[in-house]
């Protein structure tokens, strides 16, 4: 078994997402959040198209907060650490650290909870086995997976970089 570490993606800060002097907008923060949600899902074999299309659940989002750290400016790539930080019965909480990928300063990080509920009555229920088993590998710890980046990713970056 390996050890559990983050899931990586990249973006870069686009034109729709700074503001007059070229710095990324706090709101432009949570497409970033969005985009790295939807990338570790994937990877974790839950595509979007699918957890859509199951009739049984849903996965709302209960809590979202942002530290915004460094500013970020228009054309920079970020590279994108996305974890499980904590994975309940019912809910998960998912930490998103975002870098700045040429001077690996740590612009922001941000925690999301998700709760899996009853999709007709939105009730809480069990995350999917599958969810869970399939989130595994992407469950450790902020100092974790912080070390693990500032170590340069020499271990499997390869292997964990998504396609973003």
């Amino acid at each position: 078994m390996t050890q559990p570490l983050p899931f990586v993606c990249q973006e870069r800060v686009r034109w729709a997402d700074v503001d007059l002097v070229g710095i990324m907008r706090f709101s432009a923060f949570t497409r970033m959040v969005e985009l790295a949600e939807q990338e570790l899902l994937r990877a974790a074999g839950m595509p979007y198209d699918e957890i859509f299309e199951n009739p049984t659940f849903w996965m709302p989002r209960r809590h979202l907060s942002i530290d915004y750290l460094a500013p970020a400016q228009i054309d920079e790539l970020l590279t994108l650490t996305v974890y499980v930080s904590r994975l309940g019965t019912t809910s998960m909480t998912m930490t998103i650290d975002m870098y700045a990928d040429a001077r690996r300063t740590l612009v922001a990080s941000a925690a999301m909870v998700v709760v899996c509920v009853d999709r007709a009555h939105f009730q809480k229920q069990p995350l999917p086995a599958a969810m869970q088993a399939g989130l595994a590998p992407f469950a450790c710890s902020q100092e974790a997976a912080r070390a693990w980046y500032a170590r340069g990713q020499e271990d499997s970056s390869a292997a964990r970089l998504g396609d973003g």
